[in-house]
């Protein structure tokens, strides 16, 4: 069983940051062994001070998963899915939780375009629930006056929408993934979910 850790430490930078620790090794020393661009100063998805809540409703999304490339670590800077995304290749049992292997998000594949129409005006996904509170927006024109009225004033609802129905399937896409290496840790599950829930009172908001 492998041990999955959180620490802090001083970056090649000059300021402290919260690393993975796998092993009592920080996982950006993996990641530089992989790909030498990657820096140590990279911020853990789970802990980092989210700017929009739309973005930690959809970390708290994915971390319920039980199979998914789950983003562990962005850039620092905006603590979002627009820049550098690494991701695990997840799998939770009964008893464990394994990571077998390590990629990072080739944001080139996605489209501007597509990812508007996935916001609240894609009611593909929508439930009662929605349909009574989202209706008068659910049919409104993308890039209309209307719309863009709509979104300055609901921009967490409809990051949060573009996330689940756009950004989430793009990254479960094979091609969509650069993998960096194969790794199968295995975490113990109790340990590992400790882990996350001492995270959350930075960014989960409800």
């Amino acid at each position: 069983m492998n041990t999955l850790e959180i620490a802090s430490i001083m970056t090649s930078k000059g300021y402290k940051n919260e690393v993975f620790l796998i092993d009592k090794k920080p996982l950006h020393e993996y990641l530089q062994e992989a790909d030498t661009e990657l820096t140590d100063d990279l911020a853990i998805t789970w802990n980092g001070e989210s700017e929009n809540d739309g973005d930690a409703r959809f970390m708290r999304f994915l971390l319920e998963k039980d199979k998914l490339n789950l983003p562990i670590l962005s850039c620092p800077e905006d603590m979002d899915f627009t820049c550098t995304v690494i991701v695990a290749d997840t799998e939770k049992t009964e008893n464990t939780v394994l990571w077998k292997r390590i990629g990072r998000v080739n944001h080139s594949v996605e489209d501007r375009k597509e990812q508007k129409e996935h916001g609240i005006v894609f009611v593909d996904t929508y439930s009662d629930e929605d349909w009574i509170k989202y209706r008068d927006a659910a049919f409104l024109e993308v890039d209309s006056y209307e719309w863009r009225e709509w979104i300055s004033s609901n921009w967490s609802e409809e990051l949060y929408r573009r996330h689940i129905n756009y950004t989430y399937p793009c990254y479960q896409m094979e091609e969509n993934i650069d993998w960096l290496f194969s790794c199968n840790w295995c975490f113990d599950r109790a340990e590992y979910e400790k882990l996350t829930a001492s995270c959350r009172p930075h960014w989960w908001i409800y």
